[in-house]
């Protein structure tokens, strides 16, 4: 790019070389446009590509998380198990309309998506309805 402008700044002030003149400030201006309007932007979306896919490798995976509502504790473990997913209990709760062993409640919904090897929250219903005493 120097030296077309160092020609054409020569051969101005000779006042020489008319088409040479013109060729060259059309080819400045070309690969001027060309380098501005094509080859930088092209460069500046490779290199964006390749920093989102290096920040979506470096995401952990990701797996949904299976309805467990209405399963007994072992069931739920064994279906959380074949997501790459665990269990906790976080409650025990009393619900006269269900069986005991129950799955009534989890965390986080079923769908969500979370990462592989978090732990699913589950309430599990409970045998009998224990209050304070008289």
């Amino acid at each position: 790019m120097r030296f077309l402008l160092g020609l054409l700044v020569g051969y101005t002030l000779r006042g020489k070389q008319k088409l040479l003149i013109t060729v060259l400030v059309t080819l400045a201006l070309v690969v001027y446009v060309v380098l501005s309007a094509v080859v930088l932007p092209a460069i500046a979306l490779l290199a964006l590509s390749l920093d989102v896919q290096r920040e979506r490798r470096s995401r952990p995976a990701q797996t949904k998380v299976p309805v467990l509502k209405g399963l007994n504790y072992q069931d739920a473990e064994r279906k959380l198990h074949a997501a790459n997913l665990k269990i906790r209990v976080l409650a025990t709760r009393y619900d006269s309309a269900l069986q005991p062993g129950l799955i009534i409640d989890q965390t986080p919904a079923p769908g969500e998506e979370v990462a592989v090897g978090y732990s699913v929250g589950v309430t599990i219903s409970k045998k009998d309805c224990v209050g304070p005493g008289p």
